[in-house]
């Protein structure tokens, strides 16, 4: 056999599929991103770390935090007057530890929440922490796919997750 008949594949082009492959793997593990239950699980935990952050911050820029939340993510707001000096509302919070969370997966949330006072014309918030380190707490149920995680919190902040399954 003569130098110029060998027959193979070149460096370059194989480089050129390994780069196919890793691409191909990269973007079907994140098109993927695991299961629901793990979406589920990571969104709990990220909000238990939020909570907790939200507690923090309210009692060491000593404001009043409330946390509002629907099917597509969850925001933190606080309470401020008026512009006009003529009562309070809840505004966004202009924080960046605490920026607005959209849910990896679409959820259910049910609050059995104790009731703060409510403002007129305004969203109220489920959770509301004090300056003092209290909060208006309660227990959060998050749901997805016959699925629930529940995060229980009492007076002083968030006390533990659970999981349990819908009959």
């Amino acid at each position: 056999m003569s130098p110029g008949s060998a027959r193979g594949f070149t460096l370059l082009e194989l480089l050129v599929v390994v780069v196919i492959v890793s691409l191909a793997t990269t973007l079907s593990v994140a098109w993927l991103g695991g299961d629901d239950h793990q979406r589920l699980d990571a969104a709990t935990e990220r909000l238990h770390s939020d909570l907790s952050l939200a507690r923090d911050v309210a009692f060491l820029d000593q404001r009043i935090i409330g946390w509002l939340a629907d099917d597509r993510g969850y925001r933190f707001v606080t309470w401020r007057p008026r512009q006009d000096g003529d009562g309070w509302d809840w505004v966004p919070l202009d924080s960046q530890r605490l920026a607005p969370q959209t849910w990896p997966v679409p959820l259910a949330i049910e609050s059995l929440s104790a009731s703060a006072p409510s403002a007129p014309g305004t969203d109220m918030p489920r959770l509301v922490w004090w300056p003092n380190g209290e909060v208006i707490g309660g227990r959060l149920v998050l749901g997805h796919g016959g699925t629930q995680r529940v995060l229980e919190v009492d007076a002083l902040g968030v006390n533990r997750i659970t999981a349990a399954s819908q009959p």
